[in-house]
């Protein structure tokens, strides 16, 4: 079931495809440059009163892999291997991922997983490696798909990995929708999408947020209610 859900309505006078993001988490320095990937896309919403439903788990899931090249804008990132994980309370320790080069492909050690101290967050903490010959591995915060026909864990924000690192995630509740045709898993440059909407579930009871895409191609502000 899912924990939350976004409902966008298609007003316009148009046929939109609606994409959705995931904020960026709070990293630890150690990341450097974090990318933001697409996380889902609707079929095509019907003009003047269609409707589509992203159904969100906020289960978070510790991704890799390895890409063909440097992360950069419009590569599709795609994950080799990903493990869920667990934040961290008041009361207990959350997640801590080993990734190591096997076989030529960045994998998670099942058998290293251990334990974070830092409310929120996970770690994913990265063996010693040949950076020359594996400078394409990635890591970063997977979730699992928002269409509920699909299971597969999508990348929502992945970066460089580098050997000997420490890294900390701190997701965020946050979420956007815009118009588009990328596919999930594309690295995005958030400036080049136009309009979008902001959807912000921090610190709220409510489990529904209404999204309107009107004829003027913008949104209306979102309005938040309880799943009956």
């Amino acid at each position: 079931m899912p924990q939350v859900s976004i409902v966008v309505k298609n007003t316009s006078d148009k046929v939109q495809q609606f994409l959705i993001f995931s904020e960026r988490p709070t990293y630890s320095d150690s990341v450097g440059k974090a990318w933001t990937n697409v996380w889902g896309r609707s079929p095509g919403v019907g003009a003047n009163h269609g409707v589509t439903e992203f159904a969100i788990e906020e289960h978070y899931y510790a991704v890799c892999g390895m890409t063909p090249q440097a992360l950069d804008t419009d590569l599709v990132v795609k994950t080799s291997d990903w493990n869920e994980v667990k934040l961290g309370t008041d009361g207990a320790k959350g997640s801590l991922e080993k990734l190591e080069i096997e076989d030529g492909g960045a994998v998670f050690n099942k058998k290293k997983t251990a334990t974070l101290e830092k409310d929120g967050s996970f770690g994913i903490d990265t063996s010693s490696y040949d950076v020359t010959k594996y400078a394409h591995a990635f890591c970063g915060l997977g979730m699992k798909s928002p269409n509920p026909a699909e299971a597969d864990v999508i990348p929502v924000s992945v970066w460089q990995a580098e050997p000997n690192q420490k890294y900390q995630i701190t997701p965020k509740r946050t979420y956007y929708i815009s118009t588009g045709k990328f596919v999930p898993g594309r690295v995005v440059d958030f400036a080049q999408l136009g309009k979008y909407a902001t959807i912000d579930f921090t610190g709220r009871k409510e489990t529904v947020a209404t999204v309107m895409y009107t004829n003027e191609f913008d949104f209306l502000p979102v309005k938040y209610s309880f799943d009956n």
